[in-house]
């Protein structure tokens, strides 16, 4: 075999691609990855395997297919592992090295190798979305003769796609001042963010220092909003829904990638975080701020104003992305849920189904459920015993919440929900008209013909001057005639 289809003795960290079969001393099949028909991959040197396979692999080189036997010390010793391994077996083991990957290979495709690096300094990495500057020195070596092609700083975000591919996934390895040479051939020459390489170049060494980075959270989940940390924040606290806050804050608008000039300003604003004061997007993003935080935030447009167009401030529409910068200069948490007492639990869902009410009628729908939601969550695990006159009460206020949320529902069509929170509704109380009406009506959509009659019917012998329910019922009939 060729030399470099040889493993290195102290080479590390190897992805290993290895199809084996192994046997007892009497020929019985204890393992094999023939079996399963895919490849055993394992980490050289990590301790993940057995001793002989580690000692073993070593000497292998690429296609080579080797009997190899294994004493107990270089197997599972004397405990063996039950119940397909006996104590102190000694083991034979059909080996094929299919493939191995160098820790220096970045993609495994031999396109680029990292050809030396430094370690830098701390404990942190980049992570996913960071915005980070690099030194990057980009050096031509085939065609000869070398030649720098460019010495500078970069700024990228990671995992956006908007850097080179070898760049963006050797940062999430480096720490601070770290760097790190990369050999890159085709088809990683060149690549997003580089216009220095000329087409004629076949390889090209990129020289990487890792200077800073900002972090970025995608703090909605779907990169509708996503936080730039500019200052670190103080201590681990942050506001939760219903806290009041303090911020400074500025808004500019984002037009075709860049931000204008300052639209709005407001130095300070207070609001109570889901209350329907701000934009979605900044409701989101304060909940994962710290005390003393600054930091650009990044909204899409549905997260703007977009999620109030009747708030739209001059110079801004509902249309527009926006770039803001907030300062969290106080904030007051609300109490959590588990630290209320009975009567401040009946306060609160009264106050959430009024401020849901508020909400819908002004169509922050979104905002409206999440306080329903709040107001049906607030007694659904009871810990004290309730006198007859509060459990009613708190009954009445809950059936209220889920029959606002199935609306809700109903709303964005999405009847399967409904049926959920109708069915919460009428386990409180099996009488209620309203529930049965709009469970059926639900039914009805979904062709659930049976059940909508059912649910129709019984809301009728309850109330049978209903004429709601009279309208839907003779709807029904006229679809059921007509199948």
């Amino acid at each position: 075999a060729h030399e470099s289809e040889f493993l290195c003795l102290d080479c590390h960290a190897v992805q290993i691609i290895m199809h084996y079969v192994g046997k007892l001393q009497d020929g019985s099949i204890v393992d094999s990855s023939r079996t399963r028909g895919q490849a055993f991959k394992f980490k050289l040197g990590k301790g993940s395997v057995i001793r002989g396979w580690d000692l073993v692999t070593r000497t292998l080189a690429k296609g080579e297919k080797a009997l190899v036997t294994l004493g107990p010390e270089y197997a599972y010793g004397q405990t063996g592992s039950p119940p397909r391994i006996p104590p102190n077996a000694t083991l034979t083991f059909e080996m094929e090295l299919e493939n191995w990957i160098s820790a220096k290979d970045l993609f495994g495709d031999g396109a680029v190798m990292k050809a030396g690096e430094t370690e830098g300094g701390g404990w942190e990495r980049p992570g996913m979305f960071s915005e980070v500057t690099c030194k990057i020195v980009a050096k031509r070596l085939e065609p000869s003769p070398e030649k720098v092609l460019f010495d500078g700083e970069k700024v990228f975000s990671v995992g956006t796609g908007t850097a080179h591919k070898a760049w963006d996934k050797i940062v999430q390895d480096m720490k601070k001042d770290g760097s790190v040479s990369l050999i890159c051939t085709s088809p990683y020459v060149s690549g997003p963010g580089v216009d220095f390489v000329p087409a004629d170049v076949t390889k090209v060494q990129y020289d990487i220092t890792l200077l800073h980075w900002l972090k970025v959270e995608d703090v909605s989940g779907d990169r509708g909003v996503m936080k730039k940390i500019l200052r670190e924040g103080d201590g681990w606290e942050t506001p939760n829904e219903g806290a009041f806050v303090s911020v400074n804050i500025e808004y500019r608008v984002v037009t075709e990638g860049v931000a204008g000039d300052v639209v709005i300003k407001h130095e300070p604003f207070i609001f109570t975080v889901i209350d329907g004061a701000v934009a979605e997007g900044i409701d989101v993003a304060v909940q994962k701020m710290k005390l003393n935080e600054l930091a650009i935030v990044y909204l899409k447009a549905p997260y703007a104003f977009g999620s109030c167009p009747n708030m739209c401030p001059p110079r801004i529409k509902a249309t527009d992305d926006l770039e803001v910068k907030i300062e969290l200069l106080s904030f007051d948490r609300s109490k959590d849920s588990w630290s209320l007492s009975v009567d401040e639990k009946k306060k609160q869902i009264i106050a959430r189904k009024a401020k849901g009410n508020q909400l819908f009628k002004v169509g922050r729908l979104k905002l409206a459920m999440r306080h329903y939601e709040i107001g049906t969550s607030l007694f659904e695990y009871r810990t004290a015993e309730l006198s007859p006159e509060v459990a009613r009460e708190v009954n009445e206020l809950t059936m209220a919440c889920h029959l606002n949320l199935a609306a809700c529902y109903k709303k964005q069509n999405d009847m399967e929900k409904v049926l959920v929170h109708t069915k919460k509704a009428i386990d409180i109380e099996p009488t209620n008209v309203k529930a049965l009406y709009r469970r059926g009506c639900a039914y009805l959509e979904l062709d659930n013909f049976f059940k909508a009659e059912r649910d129709f019917k019984r809301a009728l012998e309850i109330q049978p001057e209903n004429s709601e329910v009279k309208r839907k019922l003779a709807e029904l009939s006229r679809i059921i005639a007509k199948q």
